[in-house]
């Protein structure tokens, strides 16, 4: 990655896998609302920009329970994520695991990482208060 990452960074909710389970939590008129207010620059030449198209990517991952993005924050670099719930079933935070995308197929990462991602989120529920 040609991106610095520590603890702290701030990355665009709109094209991150996290950024997208955290706008999938909102109720959907702040979420719209969120996407109308940011300015949606192009990342790579996948970024999805179009205000309408990320609301649909979103509300696909609110009914999926998870968020694949591909190539869209940096080129080459794929991200999945979930959701993280406290234990009254409220989002408090995302979880998600990267990878290259010349490495590893977006189907074998939801084949063989979102049950253990699935099974990390979950886990945390009963130590999570709001």
């Amino acid at each position: 990655m040609s991106l610095g990452l520590s603890v702290g960074t701030c990355l665009p909710a709109y094209c991150t896998s996290m950024g997208r389970i955290l706008l999938a939590a909102e109720p959907h008129s702040l979420m719209r609302e969120r996407l109308q207010k940011t300015k949606l620059a192009l990342m790579t030449h996948w970024t999805v920009t179009d205000p309408d198209a990320l609301a649909e990517i979103i509300a696909k991952a609110r009914n999926d329970g998870y968020c694949l993005v591909e190539e869209e924050l940096e080129l080459g670099l794929c991200s999945l994520a979930v959701p993280v719930r406290n234990a009254q079933g409220t989002v408090v935070a995302a979880m998600n695991v990267s990878a290259q995308a010349g490495r590893i197929s977006s189907a074998t990462m939801l084949e063989h990482m979102l049950p253990v991602l699935h099974a990390a989120a979950e886990s945390l529920a009963p130590v999570l208060v709001s």
